[in-house]
């Protein structure tokens, strides 16, 4: 009985969630906890780190997480421990997974003009990790792919013998996790990721000068930011809505971490491995 009507309730919560969902914020929709999405970005970072070209350099990392911890000081929601790695591939963009897991391409590393527009991308994807996104877009998912009955199990935690993280990554692969957001989401990080970049002290205003270098990218050489503009929608709206919001923001006190230029010249030696191709495709938002 007491099955049965766990059941039903978890039934309720999915038809009644994905119902009002269009009607709701991007992360209203969310049944996982914050420490299930700790313990599912973990399981899905170890995989990703498999499959992914790291860069393993201490002065490049220690560079980049830096403005990590600037950044997660400034962080709305949960404290999650966010983190940074390079991943060896030319193309510009970055990733993150539920937990506080960032990926950032050498790529884009090597086309920022300044700390502020990098601090701006990585911003953007960390505000998609405080407004829990990904759970988010998993829960949908779990729904649809696997069913009430599986959505159960996990709500009533009667399948102990795998831990979380390897249920959700198992049964829908991290593509879920990380999917393409919707356009809702992806304002609500980039707006959420100006408020952090302001009070680290950086210029919001760099959010809208990097997209502006994106479509100018995409004009002129379109192979380097497809993945880009296969993961977010057209930069130039969202550019627009950034220079509206960004004076109302102020830009707090803070100096730079400094040495981006050094860093760069780091990674102009670096190239992709062999298996750079196929993990790029794994791990494209869908």
């Amino acid at each position: 009985m007491f099955r049965s009507l766990r059941r039903s309730a978890a039934a309720a919560m999915l038809a009644g969630g994905l119902l009002a969902a269009s009607a709701r914020p991007a992360a209203a929709i969310n049944l996982f906890s914050v420490q299930q999405d700790a313990q599912i970005g973990a399981q899905a970072a170890a995989q990703a780190n498999r499959q992914l070209p790291i860069i393993r350099d201490g002065e490049v990392d220690g560079y980049v997480n830096q403005i990590v911890r600037r950044l997660a000081a400034a962080a709305p929601g949960p404290r999650f421990q966010y983190r940074a790695q390079v991943v060896n591939t030319p193309e510009i963009n970055a990733f993150a997974l539920p937990g506080g897991y960032v990926y950032v391409n050498r790529g884009l590393i090597r086309a920022v003009r300044n700390e502020d527009e990098l601090a701006g991308v990585i911003a953007h994807e960390m505000a998609h990790v405080a407004q829990r996104h990904g759970t988010s877009q998993a829960t949908k998912a779990y729904g649809a792919q696997l069913g009430v009955g599986i959505l159960g199990q996990l709500l009533g935690g009667r399948d102990h013998r795998l831990g979380l993280g390897e249920q959700v990554v198992g049964s829908l692969g991290l593509n879920a996790l990380f999917m393409k957001f919707s356009r809702g989401a992806e304002s609500e990080a980039d707006r959420v990721g100006a408020q952090m970049m302001a009070r680290a002290g950086y210029d919001p205003m760099a959010m809208a000068h990097f997209f502006d270098l994106l479509a100018a990218q995409h004009r002129s050489n379109p192979g380097a930011v497809a993945q880009f503009f296969s993961d977010h929608p057209s930069p130039q709206n969202r550019s627009a809505a950034i220079r509206a919001m960004a004076p109302s923001l102020g830009r707090g006190r803070g100096a730079q971490v400094g040495g981006l230029g050094a860093v760069q010249a780091r990674l102009g030696g670096a190239s992709g491995s062999g298996r750079s191709a196929t993990a790029r495709t794994a791990y494209r938002r869908r």
